[in-house]
Protein backbone atom coordinates (compact mmCIF):
# COMPACT_ATOMS: atom_id res chain seq x y z
CA UNK A 1 0.00 0.00 0.00
CA UNK A 2 1.32 3.67 -1.10
CA UNK A 3 1.90 5.45 2.12
CA UNK A 4 -0.18 9.12 1.57
CA UNK A 5 2.15 12.41 2.16
CA UNK A 6 1.02 14.65 5.02
CA UNK A 7 2.12 17.61 3.35
CA UNK A 8 0.38 21.51 3.89
CA UNK A 9 -2.65 20.78 1.52
CA UNK A 10 -2.29 22.33 -1.78
CA UNK A 11 -3.66 25.71 -2.77
CA UNK A 12 -3.87 24.24 -6.36
CA UNK A 13 -6.25 21.74 -5.11
CA UNK A 14 -8.11 23.83 -3.68
CA UNK A 15 -8.10 25.98 -6.81
CA UNK A 16 -9.11 23.23 -9.02
CA UNK A 17 -12.19 22.09 -6.65
CA UNK A 18 -13.60 25.74 -6.56
CA UNK A 19 -13.97 26.32 -10.35
CA UNK A 20 -15.20 22.84 -10.95
CA UNK A 21 -17.78 22.66 -7.86
CA UNK A 22 -17.99 26.10 -6.66
CA UNK A 23 -17.27 25.35 -3.72
CA UNK A 24 -14.76 27.06 -1.38
CA UNK A 25 -12.32 25.57 1.10
CA UNK A 26 -10.65 28.54 3.57
CA UNK A 27 -7.87 27.58 5.26
CA UNK A 28 -10.15 27.40 8.43
CA UNK A 29 -11.88 24.35 6.02
CA UNK A 30 -9.11 22.09 4.63
CA UNK A 31 -8.60 19.88 7.27
CA UNK A 32 -12.22 18.80 6.81
CA UNK A 33 -11.37 18.71 3.37
CA UNK A 34 -8.32 16.79 4.17
CA UNK A 35 -10.48 14.24 6.10
CA UNK A 36 -12.97 13.28 3.27
CA UNK A 37 -10.31 13.17 0.92
CA UNK A 38 -7.45 10.89 2.14
CA UNK A 39 -9.54 7.71 1.61
CA UNK A 40 -9.97 8.71 -1.88
CA UNK A 41 -6.42 9.08 -2.35
CA UNK A 42 -5.64 5.97 -0.67
CA UNK A 43 -8.20 3.88 -2.76
CA UNK A 44 -6.57 5.37 -5.89
CA UNK A 45 -3.13 4.32 -5.00
CA UNK A 46 -2.27 8.25 -4.82
CA UNK A 47 0.80 9.47 -3.03
CA UNK A 48 -0.20 12.66 -2.03
CA UNK A 49 -2.85 15.33 -2.39
CA UNK A 50 -1.07 17.15 -4.98
CA UNK A 51 -1.47 14.00 -6.98
CA UNK A 52 -4.68 14.17 -6.71
CA UNK A 53 -4.82 17.80 -7.77
CA UNK A 54 -2.35 16.57 -10.90
CA UNK A 55 -4.91 13.86 -11.67
CA UNK A 56 -7.85 16.23 -11.45
CA UNK A 57 -6.41 18.41 -14.16
CA UNK A 58 -5.75 15.81 -16.62
CA UNK A 59 -9.55 14.30 -16.31
CA UNK A 60 -12.76 15.55 -17.61
CA UNK A 61 -15.14 15.96 -14.94
CA UNK A 62 -17.40 13.11 -16.43
CA UNK A 63 -14.41 10.56 -15.53
CA UNK A 64 -13.30 8.97 -12.54
CA UNK A 65 -12.36 10.20 -10.09
CA UNK A 66 -14.47 12.98 -10.30
CA UNK A 67 -17.85 11.54 -9.79
CA UNK A 68 -15.94 10.38 -6.08
CA UNK A 69 -14.03 13.62 -5.68
CA UNK A 70 -17.93 14.90 -5.87
CA UNK A 71 -19.07 12.86 -3.54
CA UNK A 72 -16.59 13.69 -0.97
CA UNK A 73 -16.68 17.11 -1.17
CA UNK A 74 -20.71 17.55 -0.54
CA UNK A 75 -22.20 17.82 2.64
CA UNK A 76 -25.25 15.42 2.92
CA UNK A 77 -27.17 16.41 5.91
CA UNK A 78 -30.51 16.88 5.88
CA UNK A 79 -34.24 16.03 7.07
CA UNK A 80 -38.11 16.36 6.23
CA UNK A 81 -40.08 19.64 6.99
CA UNK A 82 -36.90 21.51 7.44
CA UNK A 83 -37.89 25.09 7.82
CA UNK A 84 -41.65 23.95 6.49
CA UNK A 85 -43.03 27.65 7.34
CA UNK A 86 -40.76 29.08 4.51
CA UNK A 87 -41.60 25.76 2.24
CA UNK A 88 -45.06 26.94 2.58
CA UNK A 89 -44.22 29.78 0.86
CA UNK A 90 -44.47 28.52 -2.25
CA UNK A 91 -47.86 26.79 -1.86
CA UNK A 92 -49.19 30.21 -0.43
CA UNK A 93 -47.39 32.38 -3.32
CA UNK A 94 -47.01 31.05 -6.46
CA UNK A 95 -49.23 28.04 -6.92
CA UNK A 96 -52.51 30.44 -6.20
CA UNK A 97 -51.00 32.80 -8.67
CA UNK A 98 -50.72 30.13 -11.48
CA UNK A 99 -54.39 28.08 -10.57
CA UNK A 100 -55.76 30.00 -12.88
CA UNK A 101 -53.58 28.67 -15.86
CA UNK A 102 -53.89 24.89 -15.47
CA UNK A 103 -50.82 24.00 -16.76
CA UNK A 104 -48.06 22.04 -14.87
CA UNK A 105 -46.34 23.90 -12.42
CA UNK A 106 -42.30 23.03 -12.21
CA UNK A 107 -40.11 23.38 -9.27
CA UNK A 108 -36.57 22.59 -8.49
CA UNK A 109 -34.48 21.71 -5.50
CA UNK A 110 -31.10 22.86 -6.87
CA UNK A 111 -28.68 20.93 -3.85
CA UNK A 112 -30.76 18.62 -2.61
CA UNK A 113 -29.06 16.48 -1.23
CA UNK A 114 -30.56 12.95 -0.42
CA UNK A 115 -33.85 14.18 -1.17
CA UNK A 116 -35.67 15.25 1.90
CA UNK A 117 -36.80 18.25 0.78
CA UNK A 118 -37.75 17.24 -2.68
CA UNK A 119 -39.96 14.69 -1.23
CA UNK A 120 -41.45 17.40 1.54
CA UNK A 121 -42.00 19.46 -1.72
CA UNK A 122 -44.17 16.98 -2.84
CA UNK A 123 -45.94 15.72 0.15
CA UNK A 124 -47.42 19.45 0.34
CA UNK A 125 -48.26 19.23 -3.04
CA UNK A 126 -50.41 16.09 -1.95
CA UNK A 127 -51.83 18.05 1.33
CA UNK A 128 -52.92 21.02 -0.92
CA UNK A 129 -55.03 18.98 -3.21
CA UNK A 130 -54.19 20.74 -6.18
CA UNK A 131 -56.02 21.06 -9.45
CA UNK A 132 -53.25 21.43 -11.67
CA UNK A 133 -49.87 19.34 -11.62
CA UNK A 134 -46.68 20.21 -9.94
CA UNK A 135 -43.23 18.28 -11.40
CA UNK A 136 -40.77 18.80 -8.41
CA UNK A 137 -36.82 18.06 -10.06
CA UNK A 138 -33.83 17.65 -7.24
CA UNK A 139 -30.36 18.10 -8.81
CA UNK A 140 -27.41 17.69 -6.75
CA UNK A 141 -23.86 17.23 -7.66
CA UNK A 142 -23.08 14.15 -5.73
CA UNK A 143 -24.07 11.11 -7.57
CA UNK A 144 -24.31 9.09 -4.14
CA UNK A 145 -27.19 11.24 -2.64
CA UNK A 146 -28.96 11.13 -6.17
CA UNK A 147 -29.08 7.14 -5.86
CA UNK A 148 -29.98 8.13 -1.91
CA UNK A 149 -33.01 10.23 -3.51
CA UNK A 150 -34.19 7.79 -6.17
CA UNK A 151 -34.22 5.22 -3.44
CA UNK A 152 -36.35 7.17 -0.98
CA UNK A 153 -35.61 5.06 1.82
CA UNK A 154 -34.89 7.15 5.45
CA UNK A 155 -33.75 6.47 8.68
CA UNK A 156 -35.73 7.61 11.74
CA UNK A 157 -33.56 10.91 12.27
CA UNK A 158 -34.38 12.28 8.86
CA UNK A 159 -37.94 11.81 9.74
CA UNK A 160 -37.06 13.71 13.77
CA UNK A 161 -39.73 16.37 12.86
CA UNK A 162 -42.75 14.20 10.94
CA UNK A 163 -45.42 13.75 12.86
CA UNK A 164 -47.10 10.11 12.73
CA UNK A 165 -50.17 11.18 10.94
CA UNK A 166 -47.78 12.76 8.35
CA UNK A 167 -45.80 8.62 8.76
CA UNK A 168 -48.52 7.00 7.93
CA UNK A 169 -49.59 8.55 5.04
CA UNK A 170 -46.48 9.18 3.37
CA UNK A 171 -44.43 6.73 3.92
CA UNK A 172 -43.94 2.89 4.83
CA UNK A 173 -42.00 0.93 7.03
CA UNK A 174 -39.29 -0.96 6.17
CA UNK A 175 -37.25 -3.02 8.69
CA UNK A 176 -34.89 0.12 10.83
CA UNK A 177 -36.28 2.90 8.06
CA UNK A 178 -39.35 4.58 6.19
CA UNK A 179 -39.84 4.59 2.27
CA UNK A 180 -41.56 6.94 0.87
CA UNK A 181 -44.98 5.74 -0.84
CA UNK A 182 -45.32 5.98 -4.61
CA UNK A 183 -48.08 8.38 -4.93
CA UNK A 184 -45.59 10.79 -3.56
CA UNK A 185 -42.88 10.14 -6.03
CA UNK A 186 -45.23 11.18 -8.92
CA UNK A 187 -44.14 14.01 -10.98
CA UNK A 188 -40.64 13.56 -8.91
CA UNK A 189 -37.09 13.44 -10.79
CA UNK A 190 -33.39 13.38 -9.66
CA UNK A 191 -30.76 14.07 -11.66
CA UNK A 192 -27.13 14.71 -11.12
CA UNK A 193 -26.18 17.49 -11.93
CA UNK A 194 -23.58 21.33 -11.26
CA UNK A 195 -24.98 24.88 -10.58
CA UNK A 196 -22.88 25.70 -12.25
CA UNK A 197 -23.57 24.60 -15.26
CA UNK A 198 -27.35 24.73 -14.74
CA UNK A 199 -27.96 27.21 -17.46
CA UNK A 200 -27.06 24.62 -19.88
CA UNK A 201 -28.53 21.44 -17.77
CA UNK A 202 -32.29 23.32 -18.26
CA UNK A 203 -33.77 25.03 -21.39
CA UNK A 204 -34.37 29.18 -20.45
CA UNK A 205 -37.26 30.42 -18.33
CA UNK A 206 -38.27 26.55 -17.32
CA UNK A 207 -38.48 26.42 -13.43
CA UNK A 208 -41.80 28.31 -11.76
CA UNK A 209 -39.97 28.02 -8.47
CA UNK A 210 -36.45 27.18 -7.22
CA UNK A 211 -35.34 26.44 -3.67
CA UNK A 212 -31.57 26.21 -2.94
CA UNK A 213 -31.35 27.02 0.84
CA UNK A 214 -27.57 26.55 2.54
CA UNK A 215 -26.15 25.31 -0.69
CA UNK A 216 -24.37 28.73 -2.05
CA UNK A 217 -23.47 29.80 1.32
CA UNK A 218 -20.22 27.55 0.97
CA UNK A 219 -19.49 29.07 -2.50
CA UNK A 220 -16.94 31.30 -3.59
CA UNK A 221 -18.23 34.75 -4.28
CA UNK A 222 -17.67 34.75 -8.03
CA UNK A 223 -19.33 31.13 -8.38
CA UNK A 224 -22.08 32.53 -6.16
CA UNK A 225 -22.73 35.54 -8.72
CA UNK A 226 -22.49 32.19 -11.55
CA UNK A 227 -24.98 30.39 -9.62
CA UNK A 228 -27.70 32.80 -8.91
CA UNK A 229 -27.08 34.44 -12.64
CA UNK A 230 -28.29 30.40 -13.51
CA UNK A 231 -31.43 30.74 -11.53
CA UNK A 232 -32.04 33.49 -13.46
CA UNK A 233 -31.66 32.37 -16.80
CA UNK A 234 -33.92 28.81 -15.54
CA UNK A 235 -36.85 30.73 -13.97
CA UNK A 236 -39.84 31.59 -15.92
CA UNK A 237 -40.53 35.88 -15.92
CA UNK A 238 -42.28 35.92 -12.09
CA UNK A 239 -40.67 32.91 -10.74
CA UNK A 240 -39.86 32.93 -7.44
CA UNK A 241 -36.33 31.92 -5.76
CA UNK A 242 -36.23 31.10 -1.81
CA UNK A 243 -32.87 31.21 -0.85
CA UNK A 244 -31.60 30.42 3.55
CA UNK A 245 -30.69 32.69 5.52
CA UNK A 246 -26.65 33.23 4.45
CA UNK A 247 -27.39 33.58 0.77
CA UNK A 248 -29.38 37.17 1.23
CA UNK A 249 -29.15 38.69 -2.17
CA UNK A 250 -28.32 42.64 -2.54
CA UNK A 251 -30.89 44.87 -4.36
CA UNK A 252 -30.75 44.14 -7.72
CA UNK A 253 -32.69 44.96 -10.84
CA UNK A 254 -33.28 40.67 -11.44
CA UNK A 255 -34.77 39.73 -8.19
CA UNK A 256 -36.58 41.89 -6.02
CA UNK A 257 -37.02 40.92 -2.30
CA UNK A 258 -40.58 39.68 -1.31
CA UNK A 259 -41.05 38.29 2.53
CA UNK A 260 -38.87 36.23 4.89
CA UNK A 261 -39.90 33.63 7.64
CA UNK A 262 -38.57 33.41 11.05
CA UNK A 263 -34.81 35.02 9.70
CA UNK A 264 -34.43 31.70 7.96
CA UNK A 265 -36.14 31.41 4.68
CA UNK A 266 -35.98 34.45 2.31
CA UNK A 267 -38.29 34.83 -0.62
CA UNK A 268 -37.35 36.68 -3.96
CA UNK A 269 -39.09 37.33 -7.29
CA UNK A 270 -37.91 37.33 -10.72
CA UNK A 271 -38.03 40.45 -12.58
CA UNK A 272 -39.31 42.35 -10.25
CA UNK A 273 -42.68 41.57 -10.52
CA UNK A 274 -44.86 41.33 -7.39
Amino acid sequence: MNKVSASPFPHRLSRILSEHTGIYHGEERQYLLESRLFPLIRNFGLPSLESLATLLERTPSDASPWPEVFDAVTTGESFFFRDLPGINLLFNTVIPELGQTGRTVTFLSAGCSSGEEVYTLAILRERAKLSQPVEIDGTDLSFRNIELSRKGLYSERSLRFVDVRSRLAYFEPEENAFRIRESVRQGVRFRQGNLLSLDRDVPPEFYDAIVCRNVVIYFSTEARKRVIKNFYLSLKRGGVLILGSGEILPESDEFQFVSEVHGSVFLYRKDGKS
